[in-house]
């Protein structure tokens, strides 16, 4: 193949899905999604175990408002039965250290491994943890079936978005990293509605089978991995080009220009050896450009927690129940199916108007919300309460919209090739943290033994949520429609976050030439 074959071939690779320089991002339409079913058919497999971390995230919340749990680790507290906030911060505790410890295992079993063995490996154990919980009759056992179990999922959830991010096509990997979101916020629906289909029962059922319905997603991802392809960048660090051209192929179709794809990511790790010495540490991550990419990163993950989703989400059912709203379990059926539709709303927006105005404008959005919430919960009458519970649906919708979905784009794409997924184990862990922060002290603030703040708990996350919208709007780059050359060249020339939309790549000869070359290889092996 001459290099001006291949430039031809280059310039048309839109028609084949996948651009090596995207002069334009044409908005995405449904013959796009259409013909490219089989990658998004894949990414519902892959996020599989996201839908256990929604699913986690709102069991401590929903349970507190059945009976049955709140008498088996419950007390009576002035006439109210109450799980203790000392045990609540046990049970949050479990889920904390697993995601915490999962994550920064990650980076070492995947780079063993790879991602396919380590999102298999992460299924079996996330149902081992969910078996253990069934069977627990005290605090501490459900504190070590979740541990186990939050360590497992937590594995997939750190690897899910790394692994789609390398092989979606550029136009539509914003969509396909979001879609970790829509499984998230499936989980916290569906254990919600299960939670709910169980509120009637007077035993012990109704809260083990909330639980036990958890293995159902680990068993399905177990499925589905005797047809999933593994990490073209893992094969590529090893040198096996001809596995991750057929991994591109497997995952794309066969119409996709799997030769190009294979350049532009051999091409990006190049540079970022380059750039680093050849040096893939942990350190690295801190260093230069690399260390950009992992505050960016960061710092995005978590707004997410200063924001105050894990009272909007997570405390939902149990804030409800506690305000004296009737039927909680029902209310927050409807509540979860808007912040489900609010996620679904964010697909075809995210590729369209960008990473940046929808996190950007978003935040300052639900920032406001968080002031308006707060200001209605310090009046103390039926209408207020009414008001209340609706904005914090409202808050909850336009979350899912903005902030809650596109944040795993900007995570599964803005890392380099070669620190991906270590990147994105540091993203998790100082998330986590500092979820485990909140998650620790909203205990204390929400229940009525304690302050018993109910909706004025807004202020607090209004307050961190304010630096946080400065952060964003000054710092975080759009990084819509491009490809990894591209973006690695725009971190290693060090431009300005607001300039990143509009500045003009070199990196297309450069893409051609590593064509070239890798043809010359494949001619000469022949």
């Amino acid at each position: 193949m001459t290099a001006e074959d291949i430039k031809t071939d280059a310039n048309h690779v839109e028609a084949t899905h996948e651009p090596v320089v995207s002069a334009e991002n044409p908005n995405i339409t449904f013959r796009d999604v259409w013909e490219n079913r089989r990658v998004l058919g894949f990414c519902f497999i892959i996020f599989m175990l996201p839908v256990n971390f929604g699913y986690e995230a709102s069991t401590v919340g929903n349970l507190l408002a059945v009976i049955p749990f709140m008498e088996q680790f419950g007390e009576v507290v002035d006439g109210t039965l109450l799980v203790s906030a000392k045990d609540q911060q046990i049970l949050n505790a479990a889920t904390t250290v697993g995601l915490f410890v999962s994550a920064f295992a990650t980076g070492f079993i995947s780079d063993i491994i790879g991602r396919k063995k380590s999102i298999g490996l992460a299924g079996v154990l996330c149902i081992a943890g969910v078996i253990v919980q069934y069977f627990s009759h005290t605090i501490a056992t459900l504190f070590g079936g979740k541990l186990l179990g939050t360590f497992g999922f937590g594995l997939g959830h750190s690897l899910g978005p790394v692994f789609v991010a390398e092989m979606a096509p550029n136009k539509l990997r914003g969509t396909c990293l979001i879609l970790v979101n829509t499984m998230i916020v499936i989980g916290q629906w569906l254990n919600s509605l299960v939670v709910y289909a169980c509120s009637d029962r007077t035993t012990d059922m109704a809260w083990r089978i909330p639980i036990i319905t958890q293995v159902i997603p680990p068993c399905l991802l177990l499925l589905g991995l005797t047809i999933l392809p593994e990490s073209p960048s893992w094969l590529l660090i090893r040198g096996r080009t001809e596995d991750a051209r057929k991994s591109y192929l497997r995952f794309n179709g066969p119409d996709f220009d799997a030769d190009t794809a294979v350049a532009v990511a051999a091409l990006a790790i190049r540079k970022e050896q380059e750039e680093t010495a050849g040096g893939g540490s942990w350190m690295q991550c801190f260093k230069g450009p690399d260390g950009r990419r992992t505050l960016i990163i960061c710092m995005v993950y978590i707004a997410q927690q200063f924001i105050g989703v894990n009272f909007v989400s997570g405390y939902l059912t149990y804030y409800f129940r506690l305000a004296g709203v009737k039927n909680a379990l029902g209310v927050a059926q409807a509540a979860y199916a808007i912040q489900l539709f609010g996620n679904i709303c964010s697909w075809p927006l995210v590729d369209r108007i960008g990473r940046r105005p929808m996190i950007v404008g978003g935040s300052i959005t639900i920032t406001a919300g968080l002031l308006i919430i707060g200001g209605i919960s310090t009046v103390n009458n039926k209408a207020a309460l009414n008001a209340t519970v609706s904005f914090m649906v409202i808050w909850g919708f336009l979350y899912q919209m903005t902030l809650g979905a596109t944040a795993y784009s900007v995570g599964g794409e803005t890392p380099s090739m070669q620190l991906r997924q270590k990147t994105y184990a540091i993203n998790i862990m100082a998330a986590t943290a500092v979820s485990c922060m909140v998650l620790q002290v909203m205990p204390y603030l929400i229940n009525s033994d304690e302050l018993n703040l109910g909706g004025k708990i807004c202020f607090i996350f209004f307050a961190f949520s304010v630096p946080m919208c400065v952060y964003l709007y000054y710092c975080l780059p759009e990084m819509k429609g491009r490809n990894y050359a591209e973006i690695q060249e725009m971190f290693d020339k060090r431009i300005p976050a607001r300039q990143f939309k509009d500045y003009v790549c070199n990196v297309q000869d450069e893409v051609i030439a590593k064509r070239i070359e890798m043809n010359d290889m494949k001619t000469a092996e022949v």
